[in-house]
């Protein structure tokens, strides 16, 4: 994988789901044709916030988590380092019964962003809910 500075004209947005999202949407997402790694499947289970985002620098893949009290003054203390990421997207906690709801959001944010429009960014899914 290029370094994430030489990486550039990204189309296609990589998920990395952390331990507050449910490990039923990467396959969700998977099997429409979309990139996407839990914490369980990646092996990152117990990590902390900052492990996290340094995985998913190094592995192209941008944050889904509901965790906006610890990832958004991380995002900021990042930008404010000048490191980059592949973005965080800040979703409402959903259950496991409510994932049909969480993909349809994460499915609308992957159809009309691009993974450069997503680059060091903080996105938050609501403004993907549409009319649900």
């Amino acid at each position: 994988m290029k370094p994430l500075t030489e990486q550039s004209d990204l189309l296609f947005i990589r998920v990395y789901t952390d331990e507050h999202i449910t490990t039923l949407l990467s396959p969700a997402l998977r099997r429409r044709g979309y990139y996407a790694q839990s914490v369980v499947e990646a092996g990152t289970i117990g990590w902390d916030d900052e492990a996290h985002l340094l995985y998913a620098v190094e592995h192209g893949l941008a944050v889904l988590t509901s965790d906006a009290p610890d990832f958004i003054p991380l995002a900021k203390r990042w930008y404010e380092s000048g490191r980059e990421h592949m973005g965080i997207i800040i979703t409402p906690e959903f259950s496991r019964r409510e994932m049909g709801l969480l993909l349809r959001w994460t499915l609308r944010l992957l159809d009309r962003l691009t993974a450069d429009e997503l680059r060091n960014a903080v996105v938050f899914l609501r403004q993907f809910s549409g009319q649900d």
